[in-house]
């Protein structure tokens, strides 16, 4: 599904965010919920002058896009307060294509809009931390660099191999510790705890690398783009001007970069290079996926050095952040 991705008791009704929340009250991703989402997905898109789409311009993007819709700005309206109840193929079809979501995003974005949400679709009778209990054994058991990720691209845990295999790269993760949004991908590769190792990639591979990423981003936080959190991470990784290119930039690569298979290098000429892509291993939950990234050796000398890792480190997982609920810290 993607293969550039490098990093990185709980109360069941108030653990996890509005749109857990507005779920677990008894109904589906409702329209008000859907509504909420399809602003959030109009504010995130931007004129010519700088400005955030407003519902009037939204409107006149897709028809200009498509004469024939049945989209004008106060039908939106209707939509973003959860009025409109019956959303048709046309609909949605403009809506995502005025919304500029790219092939992920658009898969999710027509699943939601079916009105079911993630505790309907992946009902569990597991409690949260038990379900993370299974996935956390699963990490440890991996004997190849592994971390697990949340909805939002956050590190919940690596396994002692992936500490080893940054720590002969020369990335440190406890840089990050403490700061506002310390422990997400997005964050964190394009920090300045990241430059080292991004000086041993070449600039195309960097440019894949950054690309995919952001892919990888954008669909997997598809769901909760309405939320508190999801807000105040974006409004972060905006101020950071690379990220804001390349959040722009997967428009016109994804079609180009989504079909994996890539393979991407780390560490220095000195020190050794590792060749490897990451394959995920999703583990669907009633509070978005919980994916967990291993680094597969795409050539022997890394397949041994891996190997030779794996005899040295114990089969342990350190879980470093939160799960079901995101944090911001």
């Amino acid at each position: 599904m993607h293969d550039f991705a490098l990093f990185f008791p709980v109360n069941l009704v108030k653990s996890c965010g509005d749109w857990f929340s507005a779920a677990q009250k008894g109904g589906p991703m409702d329209r008000k919920q859907f509504g909420k989402l399809v602003a959030a997905l109009r504010k995130e898109q931007f004129d010519e002058n700088g400005d955030r789409y407003t519902q009037a311009k939204l409107a006149e993007v897709i028809l200009n896009q498509d004469p024939q819709t049945p989209l004008n700005d106060i039908v939106i309206g209707k939509i973003e307060r959860g009025e409109r109840t019956i959303l048709d193929d046309h609909t949605l079809l403009n809506l995502a294509n005025a919304l500029q979501l790219t092939i992920g995003e658009r898969r999710i974005f027509f699943l939601l809009a079916t009105g079911l949400d993630h505790l309907q679709i992946y009902p569990a009778e597991e409690a949260p931390e038990d379900l993370l209990g299974l996935v956390l054994e699963m990490l440890q058991d991996i004997r190849l660099p592994a971390l697990l990720l949340d909805r939002y691209l956050n590190v919940v845990a690596v396994n002692g191999l992936l500490l080893q295999f940054y720590q002969m790269s020369h990335i440190d993760l406890s840089q990050q510790a403490g700061k506002p949004g310390g422990s997400n991908l997005l964050n964190f590769i394009f920090s300045p705890a990241f430059a080292e190792a991004r000086q041993h990639m070449p600039p195309p591979m960097w440019h894949r690398f950054a690309v995919g990423n952001v892919i990888y981003f954008r669909r997997m936080t598809l769901p909760y783009r309405m939320t508190p959190y999801f807000g105040k991470l974006f409004a972060h990784l905006r101020k950071n001007r690379e990220f804001r290119w390349f959040w722009e930039q997967v428009f016109y690569e994804e079609k180009l970069y989504f079909v994996g298979g890539e393979s991407f290098q780390m560490g220095s000429a000195l020190a050794g290079r590792f060749r490897f892509l990451t394959a995920p291993l999703v583990t669907h939950t009633p509070y978005g996926n919980l994916e967990i990234l291993t680094h597969i050796p795409r050539d022997e000398a890394t397949a041994v050095a891996f190997h030779q890792m794996s005899q040295q480190t114990p089969a342990l997982a350190h879980q470093i952040g939160p799960w079901p609920e995101a944090a911001w810290g």
